[in-house]
């Protein structure tokens, strides 16, 4: 199923995955509810302490002593860490987000983030556009959170420009398994939008469920998590133009048709 049969209000009557929980899908689902959606928060993934808590511990306290002068955060579940250990980014240290979410993350959590890339929200677009007109001999240390199953992009490409940088493994992204009515429920048909917000999710999803059924419309945050989930054999009908997961509801929502009914119609 793809979103072109969608119209304006289209989200009305349907009933939306959310695969992610805690606060970010206590969001969405009162975001999908103000639009007339049933939100099914069901968690898919989440986060949890990464193998070595000492150097996680070490690289906190860092950060909290002002020993950097730029930290890079690529990911809202990178900036929930920090604020799950407490720790505080002084004000000498300057934030970098890799996108809109991720910088309204820092700023939920009360930071404030100096950069945020233009347009697409890629770790390359994000080293691209950072690096371009600084240089590395005046930049001071640079610090990259990530989880895990993150690529090394941001600290590969920022050691190969020159630039003293560091890497902590803030966390790891483990799978969370569906309860058996909802996985049911998605295999039946009886769920008309999955919101794909990862790759990690998509694997989830893959590994529990499958290949969801026709009827169902597999809604991406952007381009990358698009063309990583059809390597896995997802059908995604619609891909956000903004990579957020607020604008992807947005633009569900403006489509042309309902997609409540999406299910009865294409249903033999």
């Amino acid at each position: 199923m793809t979103a072109s049969n969608i119209r304006r209000d289209a989200l009305r009557g349907a009933s939306v995955l959310i695969p992610r929980g805690g606060a970010w899908g206590d969001r969405v689902r009162a975001d999908l509810e103000r639009r007339g959606a049933e939100g099914i928060v069901a968690p898919v993934i989440a986060s949890a302490p990464p193998r070595d808590l000492s150097a996680r511990d070490r690289a906190f306290a860092a950060i909290a002593a002002g020993e950097y002068a730029w930290l890079f955060v690529t990911s809202a579940a990178a900036v929930e860490q920090l604020a799950r250990q407490g720790v505080t980014v002084p004000a000498t240290t300057q934030i970098a987000a890799v996108g809109s979410a991720t910088a309204r993350a820092v700023a939920d959590a009360g930071g404030e983030v100096s950069f945020v890339p233009a347009g697409q929200s890629s770790a390359a677009a994000l080293t691209a556009q950072w690096c371009a007109g600084r240089d590395p001999r005046t930049t001071g240390r640079c610090l990259v959170l990530r989880s895990d199953l993150a690529t090394s992009v941001v600290s590969d490409e920022l050691e190969l420009r020159g630039y003293d940088v560091d890497v902590c493994i803030g966390y790891r992204t483990v799978g969370v398994d569906l309860l058996p009515e909802v996985r049911d429920r998605i295999s039946s048909g009886g769920v008309d939008v999955i919101l794909l917000t990862s790759l990690s999710v998509a694997r989830e999803l893959r590994r529990q469920i499958g290949v969801p059924p026709a009827s169902t419309l597999v809604a991406s945050i952007g381009p990358g998590t698009t063309r990583d989930a059809a390597k896995i054999g997802f059908a995604v009908g619609h891909t956000a133009r903004t990579q957020s997961v607020d604008a992807l509801v947005a633009e569900l929502d403006d489509a042309p048709a309902p997609l409540a009914s999406a299910r009865t119609e294409t249903t033999p």
